[in-house]
């Protein structure tokens, strides 16, 4: 039984927590707010699991391995590649993953479908982060910064490979072969 209809779209819910906490995606609402940085979220659990990255904690350790998470989810899925399982299959080509939403992508891969679309142009994408990154584009936004030099970056990626180039020994990638070079030129 789904008591709990949605006025914003087609959507039911059995949990009336469900219910709110999809709700305020389409209101905006976000009332819990980071106590370390600005941040702001419209579920409590995913303020909790963002403050971690602030403090560090990661209470959920491996037990294979030395790795620890933030989030019970993670080591789960993190446990599947030291166990080999991989429950999610795709009933087209019959692929498995050890995560739901990669299945969920690769399905999309079947099916053409790009749920995520851009409110500033047509543009529509397979994948949210797809879409956060292109959303860039149009507001400028560069939310990660060098701890070095304070230089901005709006894909995590681009910071993680300009990052290297401060550290002694830095790496470069050829883009012909791939092959890794401490110097930019030979």
């Amino acid at each position: 039984e789904t008591p709990h209809r949605i006025v914003y779209c087609a959507k039911t819910f059995t949990r009336k927590e469900h219910l709110v906490n999809h709700v305020r995606q389409h209101t905006g609402e976000t009332p819990h707010h980071c106590n370390y940085c600005s941040k702001s979220f419209t579920r409590k659990d995913h303020m909790v699991y963002h403050e971690r990255q602030h403090t560090g904690e990661t209470p959920f350790p491996c037990q294979y391995c030395p790795k620890a998470f933030t989030r019970k989810d993670h080591l789960v899925n993190h446990i599947r590649r030291h166990t080999g399982e991989s429950p999610h299959k795709c009933t087209f080509c019959m692929k498995s993953f050890t995560r739901k939403e990669n299945l969920t992508n690769h399905i999309r891969q079947h099916t053409g479908e790009s749920p995520h679309r851009c409110h500033f142009c047509p543009k529509t994408f397979t994948r949210k982060e797809h879409l956060t990154c292109h959303i860039r584009i149009h507001t400028g936004e560069s939310p990660h910064a060098c701890e070095f030099c304070n230089r901005t970056f709006a894909r995590k990626e681009h910071l993680k490979r300009h990052v290297r180039q401060h550290a002694p020994g830095a790496e470069y990638n050829c883009i012909i072969c791939s092959e890794v070079f401490s110097a930019k030129e030979p």
